[in-house]
């Protein structure tokens, strides 16, 4: 068998592609989003205002679950968490019996990122994962990864990131000042009960 070295890459910083160029192998191939072992069909696609990102609304054939991923060339941000947040509300609503699963997929996922989509979790299912591209000679290989949130690097700045989510979170589900509060105070706790 011959070895072929292998370099990780950027897919538009290095290899000068863009986020139709993912959305079509995507179409092709959903499973490299790695967001189940099951079959997964792509139902829709849909372009970012940013050039760099799309959502991605996929099912699992075999469980029926939906999954919403806002996937993003380079390094993950918090719109994307705001954003799929949103998506994934929407879909409860429309489709109250299905179970959904909201993902952030990036390149790079921050550790501001990392700590915000674990607080989310508190709340809602929603998973980071980072999309790595491997330059095989002529080729390019895609493959998915979960990413694990670091340790608290900030109390300040992650007070600021559990209010908004906090405030994320209220506006698709308004219950109130109490009930902010007490999911702000709830992530918080979920972030230093998981972090490492």
């Amino acid at each position: 068998m011959d070895y072929i070295p292998s370099d990780r890459v950027y897919i538009e910083d290095d290899l000068g592609l863009d986020a139709p160029w993912l959305a079509a192998r995507l179409h092709d191939d959903p499973a490299l989003l790695s967001l189940s072992d099951n079959e997964l069909t792509v139902v829709d696609v849909i372009p970012s205002d940013r050039p760099e990102a799309l959502t991605v609304f996929l099912v699992d054939v075999a469980s029926g679950i939906r999954h919403v991923a806002e996937v993003k060339l380079g390094d993950a941000d918090l719109h994307q968490v705001v954003r799929v947040l949103e998506f994934w509300a929407d879909r409860q609503a429309d489709h109250p019996d299905a179970e959904h699963q909201p993902s952030v997929v990036a390149e790079h996922i921050t550790p501001e990122v990392a700590r915000a989509v674990l607080m989310a979790q508190e709340v809602v299912p929603v998973g980071a994962y980072e999309l790595h591209a491997l330059h095989v000679g002529e080729a390019v290989a895609l493959h998915t990864e979960p990413v694990e949130p670091p340790a608290t690097a900030d109390t300040d700045s992650d007070e600021e990131l559990a209010a908004l989510l906090a405030d994320t979170l209220e506006r698709l589900d308004p219950r109130g000042p109490e009930h902010h509060t007490a999911l702000r105070q709830r992530m918080i706790d979920r972030l230093k009960r998981e972090s490492p």
